[in-house]
């Protein structure tokens, strides 16, 4: 998310890690102590978090959370100020210097680092790869619920790999399954490479544990019986599909060479780690601990590289040749490896979880966000507002009374043509060929992927449009750009606009101008022109026995407000941005279909602020049921322990408009005062189809909800 700025240099030339594995982890950390002039570094990966491998056996034994072995990586990339993109690499061109990403613009660097791991190998027809861990967990926990409500019913889990991450898995699964079900484990030699001694010790507790070691191959045909076995691979990874077809100098596996410097053998400014790189003359296996060991190396030669600093001072890394492994038995004992020789005792399992959750806590246990807004030393500065950390979105609206006892100030524009103009969503201008909506949104850049934001401000922009039931034309767009070379600004400008118009592509209109200019922060306005609908909806024209639904959950403002203090999990993150990232297009369609009475979007005031604005010049009442209105998970829990946005205390007096139950809970009624960016549509349908109507719109993918209805009673009633 977006961070405090550095006090450095400004940004010349751009470092990118792709991956989130556990060396390019150290590095980040690293950055977060001493960072990189003149550098700007992004992080690519797929997803907002990193389960760390070293503990995925106990979360299988239900040891640890799915929370507990995870690094939140966008937390880890605020607290060094590094950029972060949730994307996936589908090709890397190293002679442009460009990295393409699924379903959006490609990135550029100067500096590039590899870390991804392995990829799990062919496709299977059957089975479940351990490997991406993110993607097995679920599959893993759907698995388990399904044998444990068998109740006695046997069955039978195939374990395809007997290496050291085969068997600690076949150990994590018999301490959290039913003990009536049947473990096998398939490979010709338990632990290769490591001793007669080391197999003698390892077999003896799969027996204890009554896991069968079938010394073969898995064969498809033979060993599966397309009925109650289970099928888990923890074989060898693969080079991804990208790295091989990427003209970097690989081995014959695909994975990258790298000499002592962890730099390409092909491409000086290429660097990798962990299991996608080949280490020339250090043949290892691929085991995490090369990637943890040579984390501080790579942080150091990225550094110099990245800034032009010759090779002779960059830092050799030399993998050591053997390292000490510990396999948890899912009992509270650990089998300790090294040298050929193997023990068991509790104290091996003590010293693993005591070195594992060190490694997480690391890089989870950072500083709270606190940027120190000091007031000006001046004879009225005690008059000034608290100068808290500002968010961004429409957190960083202007408070709702100000900006109405400006507007009311302002003269009144007798002007004919303007058939609807300050107080709705959008205006309608009427001109000689007919009618157009005009509406402009735009604010400072609440997270960092500057291809994401040009589309999540797009989405917000148009929905003033969609909320009156109008179709977008074209927009334009005023982008604001912190100074950097011009390479770099370049590079953001094509980013954010781009974004931008993937989304205005989507709904078949055009980019037809702006203007650019430099500034403090990112930024981004989009004035929108548009087309009315056949029947032009406004904020007021509910009636009685109608009822609201939402469209979209609450509570972007307070998690984008957590995001900054390094609060949030990656998965709430995503599920939010993914939300922001919806378009409201299709909800707008269903609610004119369903013959709506009114409409509005949800944003800077909140739902009860922009519940108000549709009540306001109406002679009716409502009464909602709070229960009802959806929030996203994780919000409750941050109101709770005091994250809010900084236009929070604001909104909160449009309170005092609405009876409230004193059954309500008070945390959940201040996401109802939450400023939402890209929020969803609140309208009021007739109540005989609403039913129906909702229907449409969950089947359409929204977390829709009937909040409360039209009451022919003046109270605004807010119930429990």
């Amino acid at each position: 998310m977006i961070d405090a700025k550095s006090s450095g240099p400004p940004p010349l030339r751009d470092l990118v890690l792709v991956g989130g594995g556990h060396s390019h982890v150290q590095v980040i950390k690293r950055i977060s102590m001493k960072q990189i002039p003149g550098v700007r570094v992004t992080l690519i990966s797929e997803d907002y978090d990193s389960a760390y491998s070293g503990m995925l056996p106990g979360c299988v034994a239900n040891i640890y959370t799915k929370d507990q072995i995870s690094i939140q990586l966008s937390a880890l990339c605020s607290s060094a100020n590094v950029r972060f993109i949730c994307a996936e690499v589908t090709e890397l061109d190293p002679t442009s210097k460009r990295i393409s990403l699924r379903g959006r613009s490609p990135v550029r660097y100067d500096t590039l680092s590899i870390n991804t791991g392995g990829s799990p190998g062919p496709n299977r027809s059957i089975g479940i790869n351990v490997k991406p861990i993110n993607l097995f967990l679920p599959r893993w926990q759907a698995a388990s619920a399904e044998i444990s409500a068998k109740k006695g019913k046997k069955d039978t889990l195939c374990i395809v790999g007997a290496g050291a991450g085969g068997v600690e898995l076949a150990f994590a699964m018999r301490a959290s399954l039913p003990p009536e079900t049947k473990i096998k484990i398939f490979g010709p030699k338990v632990l290769p490479g490591h001793g007669d001694i080391v197999e003698r010790r390892v077999m003896k507790v799969l027996a204890e544990k009554k896991i069968d070691l079938i010394r073969k191959y898995f064969e498809t045909d033979s060993d599966y019986k397309d009925g109650n076995e289970h099928i888990f691979w923890v074989t060898g990874t693969e080079s991804p599909a990208w790295i091989k077809e990427s003209g970097l100098c690989l081995d014959d596996r695909g994975f990258i060479k790298v000499n002592r410097y962890l730099q390409s053998l092909s491409h000086s400014n290429v660097f990798a780690a962990g299991d996608a790189a080949h280490l020339t003359d250090q043949e290892r296996d691929k085991a995490g601990v090369y990637a943890v060991r040579a984390g501080p190396y790579l942080f150091r030669n990225l550094s110099k590289a990245a800034q032009g600093i010759p090779s002779q001072f960059w830092s050799r890394y030399q993998a050591q040749e053997q390292h000490l492994i510990l396999l948890g038995c899912g009992d509270g004992t650990a089998i300790a490896i090294r040298n050929g020789l193997a023990l068991r005792g509790r104290i091996f399992w003590r010293l693993k979880d005591w070195i594992d959750k060190a490694f997480t806590r690391k890089f989870n246990e950072l500083p709270k966000m606190s940027i120190d807004l000091k007031r000006p030393s001046f004879p009225l500065a005690d008059e000034m507002p608290e100068m808290d950390m500002r968010c961004g979105g429409c957190g960083a609206k202007i408070a709702a009374e100000p900006l109405r006892r400006v507007l009311d100030r302002l003269p009144k524009q007798p002007n004919i043509d303007v058939r609807l103009g300050i107080g709705d969503d959008a205006a309608i201008i009427k001109h000689s060929s007919g009618e157009s909506l005009i509406s402009v949104d735009g604010f400072r850049s609440m997270i960092d992927d500057v291809y994401k934001f040009g589309r999540i401000t797009a989405h917000h922009s148009m929905n003033d449009l969609f909320a009156m039931g109008g179709r977008p034309t074209g927009a334009l767009a005023f982008v604001t750009l912190p100074v950097m070379s011009p390479e770099l600004i370049e590079e953001d400008l094509f980013q954010i606009l781009s974004g931008v118009l993937s989304v205005l592509k989507e709904h078949q209109a055009s980019l037809v101008g702006g203007h650019s200019a430099e500034g403090a922060d990112l930024s981004l306005a989009l004035t929108v022109v548009g087309e009315p609908g056949d029947a032009s909806l406004v904020k007021s024209g509910s009636v009685v026995n109608d009822q609201f639904i939402l469209t979209k959950p609450l509570g972007t403002g307070v998690l984008l407000a957590g995001a900054m203090r390094r609060e949030v999990n990656g998965i709430n993150l995503k599920s939010c941005l993914s939300a922001m990232d919806q378009s409201n297009a299709p909800a707008a369609k269903i609610f004119v279909e369903s013959g709506a009475t009114s409409m509005t979007d949800i944003t800077g005031f909140g739902f009860l602020g922009h519940l108000w604005e549709m009540l306001r010049g109406n002679k009716f009442g409502i009464r909602l049921n709070v229960s009802a209105v959806p929030v996203f998970d994780g919000v409750i829990e941050l109101i709770a322990n005091g994250t809010m946005s900084s236009l929070q205390e604001s909104n909160e007096s449009v309170l005092e408009e609405f009876v409230i139950d004193s059954r309500v809970d008070t945390t959940k009624l201040k996401a109802l005062v939450d400023p939402q960016t890209s929020g969803g549509l609140l309208a009021s349908v007739p109540g005989d189809v609403a039913p129906d109507c909702l229907r449409k719109l969950q089947d359409a993918g929204y977390a829709a909800s009937i909040v409360g209805h039209v009451t022919d009673s003046a109270e605004r009633a807010v119930d429990p």
